[in-house]
């Protein structure tokens, strides 16, 4: 069940791989599909029909009532003409993850993060073969699945792939006692989720794998998780399998000029933040447009604050489904689908936060506390990327509303007293 909702929650750069670094099916929705109901045929849990497990009400509530109120307007204010049978697909994958999440029991928690762990590690590998075996790739370029000289693939998905893969493998490092096969595994996919965010150049991805990082020290470093995790890597036969790895990686450095491609890499990315600022300054008024996606963003936000100021009537019932694309969730929600869709999307975000938060500062169960971490990126994204409807956004939510509850884990992690564990007599 884990790995079902592993491939379906975060299964595209696997999907991906085989889709189109294998060239199974080269840009294929349906191969998608498939592989998305895949995931959903291995939640299918043996108590399917007899057995439900409650939601996080406080993050359920805004989001199904989300996801009601974007199938309404999708019947009833259509204005875009949006493909009526790709959307009702959707929605259906939607609901479907929502009922098996329910049918899912409370204890897949506790073995749930090695499998995205491992999940994860495959993801990396299958970009690592892709890009080794790709002869229009070149060092230096953003790294994705490439299908040919002209397709660039989508980096984006690598990237947040090699986020969940540091941040992961660093709570399985240091906040847990699994065994020593998943300690190895996380070491090892540390690094290479590390490598991805590099190779993919996402500003975004790399400031929340540094935010992430540093909170996760702030809260929960200590000194005995580094002296457990050395006793346990410098064991001998650890150690060898380090040492191996290690040359390994030297080797390959030692075949390319590493220093200047991170040099390079470097250079790019504060190059890319100055053209944001200056984009976001100037706005369409620059002379020459130094970045795209901020100017999109810029005239997003000027396009609400003009319908704001002159034609406020509108935002309260909205313009419509997928009315405008926006880049800017936060603000498509209302002006796409009124005072609700943004008190919806707006509440189911706050609430998730609130868990998030909860999570991340006492760790009860390592895998929400994952979870917890996974939401950063996506919170990111609230504000500079995709539409509030995304599945990128539902998907997410739906897993967050089922697994993140901090009372109950706490609930359930106090011991049991002995009087309650004895049965009456009768």
């Amino acid at each position: 069940m884990a790995l079902g909702i592993a491939l379906f929650s975060m299964g595209y750069p696997i999907i991906f791989f085989l889709r189109d670094g294998l060239k199974l099916a080269p840009q294929s929705s349906v191969f998608t599909a498939i592989c998305l109901a895949l995931g959903l045929l291995l939640m299918i849990p043996k108590t399917l029909f007899r057995k439900y497990y409650s939601l996080n009400q406080k993050i359920a509530v805004p989001v199904l009532g989300w996801i009601g109120l974007c199938i309404f307007y999708l019947f009833i204010i259509n204005p875009g003409g949006s493909s009526l049978s790709r959307e009702l697909i959707n929605y259906a994958m939607s609901f479907a993850f929502c009922f098996l999440l329910i049918s899912t029991p409370d204890e897949v928690k506790d073995h749930a993060l090695p499998v995205f762990i491992l999940f994860i590690f495959l993801g990396n590998l299958g970009l690592f073969y892709s890009l080794l075996t790709n002869p229009f790739y070149v060092v230096g370029a953003r790294a994705s699945i490439y299908f040919d000289d002209e397709y660039g693939g989508n980096p984006h998905v690598f990237a947040r792939n090699g986020f969940f893969g540091v941040i992961g493998s660093a709570i399985l490092l240091f906040l847990t006692k699994e065994n020593i096969l998943y300690k190895l595994l996380a070491l090892v996919n540390f690094f290479a989720s590390l490598v991805t965010v590099i190779l993919t150049q996402s500003r975004s991805t790399l400031l929340s794998v540094l935010l992430s990082l540093g909170v996760l020290l702030f809260f929960h470093f200590k000194l005995s998780n580094l002296k457990r995790i050395a006793s346990t890597v410098f064991k001998p036969g650890n150690l060898i399998i380090l040492l191996v790895v290690v040359y390994y990686v030297i080797y390959k450095i030692s075949r390319m000029d590493f220093i200047n491609l991170l040099i390079g890499i470097s250079e790019t990315f504060f190059q890319k933040f100055l053209d944001v600022f200056e984009t976001s300054v100037q706005g369409a008024d620059a002379d020459e447009v130094a970045d795209y996606s901020a100017l999109q963003r810029v005239i997003s936000f000027n396009t609400f604050k003009n319908t704001l100021f002159y034609n406020p009537l509108s935002l309260i019932l909205g313009n419509g489904y997928r009315a405008i694309y926006m880049d800017f969730p936060i603000l498509e929600s209302m002006y796409n689908y009124g005072l609700a869709g943004i008190y919806f999307f707006g509440k189911s975000v706050i609430e998730i936060v609130k868990e998030c938060y909860k999570s991340i500062r006492s760790v009860i169960s390592p895998f929400s506390t994952f979870l917890g971490f996974v939401f950063i990126p996506i919170t990111v994204s609230v504000f500079s990327q995709g539409q509030p409807n995304d599945t990128t956004f539902i998907y997410p939510f739906l897993l967050m509303a089922r697994f993140m509850n901090f009372e109950k884990d706490v609930a359930d992690a106090k011991p049991v007293p002995k009087a309650q564990k004895l049965a009456p007599v009768a």
